[in-house]
Parts: C-alpha cells; structure tokens; sequence
C-alpha cells in the first residue's frame, strides 16, 4: 500500500496559516493589504481585545462579485498573478493566493463585498463555507474575521499579552500607513480610536499624526534618482531620535518591507551624529524596476532581494552623512515645567499694572544683562573663540591667550560660522565648560569636545595614504597569546595601510619598526597597543570600516577627562580646534558636545516671565 498521499485541502490551509498568520497583526496585514490592492482609498480596521476576538476590515475598493467571493477562499486563487511572466513583474501586494482561505481555516471568517450593484455575503468557518446569500450594494469590502485560531488551541496558548499583540499591529498600520499616505487609515479598539490619517497624500502630515508635530517638523526631505532606481527620503535631524528601530520604515515600490542591509546603510550615515542605541526616524521610499526586486523570499513577502544592492547601500549612506554635515544646530535644553495658572483678578485695571510691573522689570533685566554682554570683555568675560562670516587669519602663541591678527595682506577667509561667539565664564564640575553670550547660556562637554577634535584628526591621518613615517630607535616589541597572534597576523596588510610596520618576531611575538609621522612622541606604544587591542576585539577587519573605528578607539583615550580642570588657554585652544571640524556638535559616540538654554529660558525658571 502506498505510504505517500496527497493532503486534504483543509489540512493544506492550516499549514499555511502557520506560516501566514502568526498573530492578529498578520491578520490585519493581509487584509488590508487585499484593500489597498482593490484601489481602496479608505480603510477603516476595528479590533476587539487587540483582534484576538475580533478583526473587522472595512474598505471602498473595487469589491467582489458572488463568484469571487466564493472562489477567492480558494487556496492560490488570486487576480494578480496569472502567468510566469508576471511573476517577475510584481506589482501588487499580495499575489500568492494564500491568504484568505489560510485566515478562514483558522477562524470564522464573515465577508459583505459588492461592485456597486448586488452584494454578496458569505460565511465560512475552519476553512468550510457556512452560509452565502445576497447583501446590500455599497461599493467595497467588508470582512470581519471573529474567534481567532479556535479550531487551533496551540496557536491561541503562545498569543502574547493584549497589549503586546495590540502594539504588532499599531506598528504595521503605522508602516503602512506611510507607505501609503494617499490613502485614509482609522485604526480603532475597543471602540477607542487609536491612529487616523486624512489620506491628502501627503507624508509628513501622516508622520504628524503618527508621531506627533514636533517630530514632522524636524523632518528634512532628500529626493535621488540615477539609472537604476530612484528614492525619497524622509530624515530626522539627530536631535530626534528613539531607543529602537520600528522608526526606520523601508518602502519599496509601495511595499513596505524589512532589510538589514539598507537600515544598516541609514545608520552608517548617522555615525557618530547619534549617541550610542540610539535611532533615528527615517522613511526610505525606494522605487526600482520591478525585475530588479525579488519579493517572493518570505511567506509575509516582508523580506526582499535587491539588485545592486551595494550600490544603493553607498549612495544612501554618503547622502545622508553629506547632509547631516551641512546642518548648524546646538541643541537647545527643553524644561518640563508645570503650567502657572492664572488666578482670576476681579479689578482688571488693578491686574493691567501688575503686568506693566512685570514687564518694565523683566525689560531693565534684558537691557543690564545685554549691556553688560556688548561691554568690552574684561579678562573674565573675553570671548574663547569666534569666527565672523568674513574675517582674517588668527593664530595663537604660547605666550598670549588673545589671538594675534596676521598681516592685513592676506586673504580674507570665507567661513560658514558653526559656533557662536562665546565669552568664558568658568569650569563646572572640572567636565563642564561655561559660556555665554546675547542668547543665553551655553554648556560644552570639554571631553566630547576634544573627541570630536581628536577624531577627525585620526580620521584624516588613517585615510590619507602617504608616506610621512618615521623610524623607531629601538623597535617595539609586543607579545601575544598564540590565537591572539594568529588574528594580529590576519590583518598585518590592514596596519600597513595606516603606515604602522608591524613584522613577524618569533611565534607570538611581532615588532614595530616604523610608525605614521603623526604618532606623538614618546606615546607611539601605547598608542600601538591601543590599535592592537581594536583589532583583537574585532578579530578579522574590513579597511572600510578599520580608520573609522580606530579614529573612535583612539580619540576617546586622548582626549580630556572629566573632572580635569584646564586653563583659559587650553579653553580657547579646545574651542578653535573644535570650530574647525566638520562637525562641532557631536561627538563620535553621537553624545551631544554643545548644547545652549536660551535667556527666555531661564527667566521662565526664575518665573520673571509669566
């Protein structure tokens, strides 16, 4: 007798299931989903308890008639797939056939659709058609999926907490609502609206209503496009950002979907912009040739194959690290104050002088604080360092703390001014450095600050390719466990790159006889073993990513320490060295370096404003 035998059609459908419909939020996906590609421009979804109980999908798209309304809980039955041909011209969002009868073989499964004449209602419960007659005629879908795997008690057991499964499906609405902001979404549970856009196609209306307006208005808009795809990219400045990835949303061709590779090129254009676990809000809408896209990898077709893949992933980290550089900001401090409220005064003229009071006080303070400000510095208030728009040369001596002005022939140097002028007023806690200015106050991170100078000095050097070295006296020796000289050897090439000659001595032992011209005097082995130690920790290294990393590793052990007092001088010296870098705000970690709390500010503290 024959052992092999072909599986019941009801037997086929809970297999699907099992690898289309996870949890409610897979439910939701693939029906809304089937309403964006019946050209549904509204869709309403309404859960109770999260959808564990109940799934409700209402639409206005193109609507079934009593055919395919039957026909379409037939497994692989679609209208968006029907020769191999299209199968590599992929289009829609659903095209395998799957999803329905996977969905009804799991749940009791309701279904109200019209074109706009005569509907159909159907029924079908575990997988069986129940009951179908005819229903009202308004142009769409309705579907209403109740009892969620019933039939399957496994399944329902590992169904985390409500609220859990509730935020799976927040988290898509949220996707896809971005992916599609021409059309209008309403999620509700439990009666309690949770998320509605308008559907005025216009994205960062939905990012408004998504995360809120303070967000949408940190939002900047870069526009690509070369022969072989094109993009939109919604970015945040780094002063926005979140402890997780669900803020990266990756769109391609409408699809929204999920690739470690792109989000990975997104965060390599925000090194060292962001502090550490930190991430950014990004919306990436990439359009390409459909043949270039393979979305038939995964049975939630959220994950996908991309051709020139690497080529995309560079172009999308230099243009995002290209225009983070030319962004000016201190971060501004932000006080979560409580609101005073007004207490009702019964005579109004009575209450018209105490605001004058108020206001001719909080005026004499600006105009003294301002006066004193715009007074010629005294050597407690000189500035630490500035530049104007236009202005010449200065340099600084060992022996003088004011800068001394080159001769008035040279050239006059255009500069974009990074850090505004600043007049020193002390040292807090031997890490903070305090200045001010007509704006208010402003706090540097004397440690941050010398690591971003360091860091784009380290940067600079490891990526120039010269041949300025000089010869160690007594070469250095360094000794290693024998599986750690096997990873050293590994990446000798990689060291040669940076001029550092490191060569073979013995079994575990290697000696350096040659180091860049750069490497400060008497420091070059602990610098040294500062790049070995990188390179055990990293075993085998990439040159892309090695002068990047090393120029991190190295800058924060030379830089400042907290609660290290310095001088004046070393103040000034610290500033002007940080004006020159690309990027005076952060520090490689992503740390702020800067940040400024305005006079308004402050006054608000002191409640000399109401």
């Amino acid at each position: 007798m024959a052992q092999i035998q072909i599986m019941s059609s009801s037997l086929a459908n809970k297999i699907a299931a099992g690898e289309v419909v996870e949890r409610p939020a897979s439910v939701v996906k693939e029906l809304v989903e089937n309403s964006i590609d019946a050209q549904s421009t509204k869709i309403d979804i309404y859960l109770e308890e999260s959808g564990i109980q109940s799934i409700k999908i209402i639409d206005n798209g193109n609507g079934m008639d009593d055919k395919d309304a039957i026909l379409a809980f037939e497994r692989h039955a679609t209208s968006k797939l029907l020769n191999e041909q299209d199968l590599f011209r992929i289009m829609s969002l659903g095209f395998r056939g799957e999803a329905l009868p996977s969905i009804a073989s799991v749940s009791d499964v309701h279904l109200v659709t019209s074109k706009g004449d005569v509907g159909t209602y159907v029924n079908f419960r575990g997988g069986k058609l129940v009951k179908k007659e005819l229903s009202h005629a308004r142009r769409g879908t309705e579907i209403t999926v109740n009892s969620l795997f019933f039939n399957t008690p496994a399944r329902l057991k590992y169904l985390k907490a409500v609220n859990t499964e509730l935020s799976y499906t927040i988290d898509f609405i949220n996707k896809i609502a971005l992916s599609h902001p021409q059309i209008a979404f309403k999620l509700v549970n439990n009666n309690r609206a949770l998320l509605q856009t308008n559907g005025n196609n216009n994205l960062i209306n939905v990012l408004s209503s998504l995360y809120g307006v303070d967000i949408a208005k940190k939002i900047k808009v870069i526009d690509y496009e070369d022969p072989y795809f094109k993009f939109k990219l919604h970015y945040s400045e780094p002063e926005i950002n979140r402890t997780t990835r669900n803020y990266i949303t990756l769109i391609v061709n409408d699809r929204m979907v999920k690739n470690n590779e792109l989000t990975k090129a997104i965060l390599e254009g925000y090194e060292t912009y962001l502090p550490i676990n930190r991430y950014p809000v990004v919306v990436l809408n990439l359009t390409v040739d459909p043949l270039l896209v393979d979305v038939n990898v995964h049975p939630a077709k959220l994950e996908i194959r991309l051709s020139n893949l690497e080529h995309l992933k560079t172009v999308i980290t230099d243009i995002i690290h290209k225009k983070l550089k030319e962004l000016l900001y201190v971060p501004k401090v932000i006080f979560n104050t409580p609101e005073v409220k007004e207490e009702v005064v019964e005579n109004q003229q009575e209450f018209d002088f105490l605001k004058l009071d108020i206001k001719e006080e909080k005026s004499e303070y600006s105009h003294s604080f301002k006066n004193e400000l715009n007074a010629k510095p005294n050597d407690v208030n000189r500035p630490l360092y500035y530049q104007e728009n236009s202005f010449k040369k200065e340099v600084y001596t060992n022996n003088e703390a004011d800068p001394i002005p080159i001769n008035e022939t040279d050239p006059i140097v255009e500069i974009k001014q990074k850090i505004p002028k600043l007049y020193y007023i002390g040292q807090l806690a031997g890490t903070y450095l305090l200045a001010q200015n007509n704006d208010g106050l402003y706090l540097i991170d004397q440690h941050a600050a010398q690591e971003r100078v360091n860091y784009e000095y380290y940067l600079k050097k490891f990526s120039q390719r010269t041949n300025e070295v000089y010869d160690l006296l007594i070469p250095l020796t360094f000794e290693f466990s024998l599986n750690e000289a096997i990873n050293i050897e590994e990446n000798i090439n990689n060291l040669l790159h940076i001029n550092l000659n490191v060569e073979k001595f013995g079994l575990n032992s290697f000696i350096v006889t040659q180091v860049p011209n750069w490497f400060k005097k008497g420091n070059e082995k602990m610098i040294i073993e500062d790049i070995f130690s990188y390179v055990l920790a990293n075993k085998k290294v990439d040159n892309s990513i090695l002068f990047n990393d090393l120029a991190i590793t190295l800058s924060c052990k030379r830089s400042i320490k907290a609660n290290h007092y310095i001088n004046e001088f070393e103040v000034k010296q610290l500033l002007f060295d940080l004006e020159q870098c690309d990027n005076p705000y952060t520090c490689p970690h992503g740390r702020p370096v800067i940040i400024h709390m305005s006079i308004a500010e402050i006054e608000h503290l002191f409640k000399r404003t109401l």
